[in-house]
């Protein structure tokens, strides 16, 4: 990501545009603003190969923090907006950031998180007035020079995992020791298959700080490319953000599509219609497998434009599966992707044979452009659990560690959550593993229903559902138990938090 590459030739394209109030930056405004910041984390004495911690919502300054981070070989390190004092301060307390960026909603509990931890960065700022322990930004950036620093190095991302439940894990991207300008785009022949370039329009729905939403944003930036992001996603607005702007590419997690589908439905029952734009070529969903029903939905109204991948923020590997792909092989998270290999493995570390289930594991093959800090060749997993086809297309069936363990026999509730959710009544589902006295464990499943379904006799409502079920897995998969409550908790990025929902049940017990 390198601002002034394209403002030399396009100065007054768009770079980034808040969807909801209209805030934007051209390719030159980027290049001057994330040049002065640079130069404001020098003077400050931040140097390469130290952290720079943005801790704010979607908004208009996110680009240029994180392409000024990127024009100074600092490891750039979003975190979740939404964390409490002292989940932040335990990363805070991991990445000793040398500078913090924030805003006036969360400068008090990125202060408290500093406190708490001792630390002090050499440059605090947030982009608005109100916080007294901070510089406010536009102030340093004014008195900043617009000249790139002269030791201009790329820099690198870190996510965390677990930062919300538990102890935070860093995954620090290797600096790959190059000056901006001659870094590859990120996940190079994804964005190619995706249609990714100059003249394309990316609509950036979900919080930057989550892994896709961030390397989705850097891609489009490095390609030259307009990033049109939400401020928070709602379906209505989003359709009309794609309308509006002329969006080409947009990246989603299955629940977004989920409420837009919802939303479909509601405007057709009123007799309206959500306009389509011809513009929009192309669609991708990641952050979680996106159930059947879901993408076939999305095609009879989309068309063939819904892209898959899969994969982790930790990097170890992805696959991809075309929409076309996804029509024959009904269920699959694709091949794999780039220069990597996909084995399915036992607990011992073995591959095990065709279609039979074990962990997914991924496998780099030649060198990665981007890797993680301080990773060794080997192969790598994540948790989940797949099988893999023939043709190497795999089919992932859940997380190790939420298998459903009934009478001796495994049941894994990715499988059971795709027939719970083909129900019409059913808006969302988590499917979980409760005590039984007989069989060890039972299948429960923890759903939010739609509108259109009956309200005054949850009997039947439980009954239809795993009649249902029934008829789309085996007996013993279906669920024994169904659960209806008014919201399923979810993340800020979408995903389903069955950590939170596991705890909540435990102690309603």
């Amino acid at each position: 990501m390198y601002p002034p590459a394209i403002a030399r030739e396009r100065p007054g394209h768009l770079a980034y545009v808040m969807a909801g109030s209209g805030d934007s930056l051209t390719y030159a405004a980027l290049d001057d603003r994330s040049t002065r910041f640079s130069q404001a984390l020098r003077a400050a004495g931040v140097t390469t190969g130290e952290t720079l911690l943005i801790a704010m919502e979607n908004r208009i300054e996110w680009p240029i923090a994180v392409a000024a981070g990127m024009r100074s070989g600092l490891y750039v390190t979003p975190v979740n907006s939404h964390l409490r004092e002292h989940e932040l301060a335990a990363l805070v307390a991991e990445a000793h950031p040398a500078a913090v960026i924030t805003s006036p909603a969360l400068a008090p509990v990125v202060a408290a998180a500093l406190s708490e931890t001792a630390q002090r960065p050499r440059l605090m700022l947030c982009v608005g007035a109100g916080a007294e322990e901070f510089e406010r930004f536009d102030d340093v950036l004014e008195a900043a020079p617009a000249v790139p620093i002269a030791d201009e190095t790329f820099g690198a991302r870190v996510l965390y995992s677990g930062g919300s439940t538990g102890r935070p894990r860093a995954f620090r991207q290797r600096l790959l020791e190059v000056h901006p300008s001659e870094a590859p785009i990120r996940h190079g022949g994804l964005m190619s298959m995706l249609g990714l370039d100059g003249d394309s329009v990316f609509l950036s729905p979900a919080p930057a700080y989550h892994a896709a939403p961030f390397t989705f944003q850097l891609a489009a930036l490095t390609a030259g490319a307009t990033v049109i992001c939400m401020e928070r996603f709602d379906a209505r607005g989003a359709m009309a953000t794609i309308l509006r702007h002329g969006v080409t590419l947009s990246q989603w997690v299955p629940t977004m599509l989920v409420r837009l589908l919802d939303a479909h439905a509601e405007a057709e029952r009123s007799g309206e219609t959500l306009p389509l734009s011809p513009r929009h070529r192309a669609a991708v969903t990641s952050g979680g497998p996106c159930a059947p029903e879901i993408k076939a939905a999305i095609d009879a109204w989309w068309g063939p434009i819904l892209h898959e991948y899969y994969g982790a923020s930790e990097g170890y590997g992805h696959t991809y599966i075309s929409p076309l792909e996804a029509r024959e092989r009904v269920g699959s998270v694709g091949r794999a992707l780039g220069e990597t290999r996909v084995h399915i493995v036992d607990e011992a570390g073995r591959e095990v044979p065709t279609g039979e289930i074990g962990t997914v594991a991924f496998e780099a093959l030649g060198a990665r452009t981007y890797a993680n800090q301080g990773e060794s060749a080997g192969w790598r997993h994540m948790g989940d659990l797949g099988t893999m086809d023939a043709d190497g297309f795999v089919y992932l069936k859940g997380r190790a560690g939420y298998t459903i363990v009934s009478g001796g026999v495994n049941v894994y509730p990715d499988e059971v959550e795709h027939a719970v959710a083909s129900h019409p009544w059913v808006r969302d589902v988590a499917v979980l593993g409760e005590p039984d006295p007989e069989f060890g464990e039972r299948v429960l499943a923890v759903v939010e229903l739609h509108e259109s379904a009956p309200t005054d006799d949850a009997g039947t409502v439980e009954a239809a559902i795993i009649a249902h079920t029934r008829e789309r897995v085996a007996t013993f998969k279906a669920p024994k138990r169904v659960l209806i409550v008014d919201r399923l908790p979810r993340l800020p990025t979408g995903k389903l938090n069955k950590k939170a929902l596991r705890d909540e049940l435990v102690a309603q017990r």
